[in-house]
């Protein structure tokens, strides 16, 4: 399933029977990467912090003016065959406090900002992958 399908920006999430896989596309470099159930669960979560780390950075700044300059980590998850690192990316006059995931494989590193909102739908995409295929022994 697609989050994000633009010509030049797709990000999406699919489950070939055994793991989990997030595919990014950003201009003209592609990249995916592998993960099982429980590093997608620990994904989900720092995922659902950074959307609300960054709707209180929203929040600030249109309620109060108050700006944060600097990146916020919220975490990494290290799948099968690299790692995802989140970030959240401040506000100011021109955008919304946004989330910034990088894929890290080897020695490349790609990444894609994404808006609070769609960071939420992927949440429950997850949720439902991991709900859907998990088997507690």
């Amino acid at each position: 399933m697609d989050i994000v399908n633009l010509p030049y920006k797709k990000f999406g999430i699919e489950f070939d029977g055994k793991h989990v896989v997030l595919k990014m596309l950003y201009r003209d470099v592609k990249e995916s990467i592998k993960m099982n159930l429980e590093s997608l669960a620990l994904l989900k979560i720092l995922l659902e912090q950074s959307v609300i780390v960054a709707e209180k950075i929203n929040k600030k700044f249109k309620k109060d003016k108050i700006k944060v300059y600097k990146i916020k980590d919220i975490g990494t998850v290290f799948g099968i065959d690299g790692r995802v690192s989140i970030g959240v990316l401040p506000a100011d006059e021109n955008r919304i406090a946004s989330i910034l995931i990088g894929f890290h494989k080897d020695d490349k590193h790609v990444s894609i900002v994404l808006k609070p909102k769609k960071i939420a739908l992927l949440c429950i995409v997850i949720s439902k992958i991991i709900s859907e295929n998990l088997k507690l022994s």
